[in-house]
């Protein structure tokens, strides 16, 4: 049966306008007015979502037609104020970030009063201005409505200093500093920690010890071998004997916190982060550590291990008994 002349017209008019509408999206300018923040693990995803509908569907038809090449994208700030073409809009992307934010790096390992200590070296800040931020009960409060991760703070203690995660973050000149710095390392530790530790009372624990990791161990090679240490000793109720940890208990940064100063306060048990003078974990973490370190704890390496140490070039060397161990001190310091 042969198709009338009314459906003939009919379906002339459907490919009419479905050829207008098409000429329509992506002809129509892209309107925005915003300045859009890309961090290191963000992609164009982010300034795509401050489009309307249509204008979403004209860029998903433009670079089904063109071939654009975002895999270099920058980190930083994006500028947008007006009208633009597919081709402008994309060309803007394309040019990179604007250069009016200060990038700061936030090294891995550091605590609280390392961080204050570099923004203060650096005149960001005023000294313990950080350390103030981080520890006030009013503020972790407010930003537990945002970041629920926070809740697993224990009853007493008022610091972020676990979930602050080490990283490169672009800060914007104009606006409050230590807030942002604050806010980008939690939604750090969103994007790299939390989603991979399920189970809050583990996650705690787990920061816990990464946090230990982090400072007795740099070598990624050798943070699983010595997480199973750390992991066997606390199964036979063993010290953990990381000397490193008292530092924190004395509220120093660890550029102050010297080989002397350690071996002065080595033998004060009231510490509660002197890991010799208990057979536990720190009651908090000791400074921020990276996933690699909070990996290790999760994937330890089972060993016959029970001591190891570091030589004066920073070798590692393991003992499997207390001979074994003295031997090493007497050979490699």
């Amino acid at each position: 049966m042969k198709p009338t002349k009314k459906k003939i017209k009919l379906g002339r008019y459907i490919v009419i306008i479905m050829v207008i509408l098409m000429i329509y999206l992506f002809t129509k300018k892209i309107s925005l007015d915003a300045k859009i923040t890309i961090e290191q693990w963000e992609n164009t995803s982010k300034i795509f979502n401050e489009l309307n509908t249509i204008e979403k569907i004209g860029i998903k038809i433009y670079l089904k037609t063109h071939t654009v090449d975002f895999s270099k994208l920058e980190a930083g700030n994006y500028n947008f104020s007006g009208n633009y073409t597919k081709a402008e809009f994309i060309a803007n992307i394309l040019k990179g970030s604007e250069k009016d934010y200060i990038r700061l790096t936030i090294l891995e390992g550091r605590s609280i009063y390392d961080i204050d200590e570099a923004l203060t070296r650096k005149w960001y800040i005023t000294p313990w201005a950080y350390v103030a931020y981080v520890n006030n009960y009013a503020t972790i409060s407010e930003l537990m409505q945002g970041y629920e991760f926070l809740r697993q703070i224990p009853a007493g203690k008022s610091t972020l200093e676990w979930f602050l995660y080490p990283d490169t973050y672009n800060i914007d000149k104009n606006k409050e500093l230590i807030s942002q710095i604050v806010r980008k390392q939690l939604d750090g530790f969103t994007t790299r920690v939390r989603s991979k530790v399920s189970n809050p009372t583990d996650r705690y624990k787990t920061i816990i010890l990464a946090s230990i990791l982090e400072k007795e161990e740099r070598n990624t090679s050798n943070k699983a071998t010595v997480a199973g240490i750390f992991i066997k000793r606390l199964d036979i109720w063993m010290a953990l004997d990381a000397d490193i940890t008292l530092c924190y208990g004395l509220n120093k940064s660890y550029t102050t916190c010297t080989p002397a100063v350690i071996g002065q306060k080595i033998g004060d048990k009231s510490n509660p982060y002197n890991t010799r003078g208990m057979r536990w974990l720190t009651p908090t973490p000791i400074c921020n550590p990276t996933w690699e370190s909070i990996n290790a704890i999760m994937n330890p390496q089972t060993s016959d291990h029970l001591y190891y140490l570091h030589d004066m070039e920073g070798n590692i060397h393991y003992g499997n008994t207390l001979d074994e161990h003295n031997a090493n001190k007497a050979k490699y310091l």
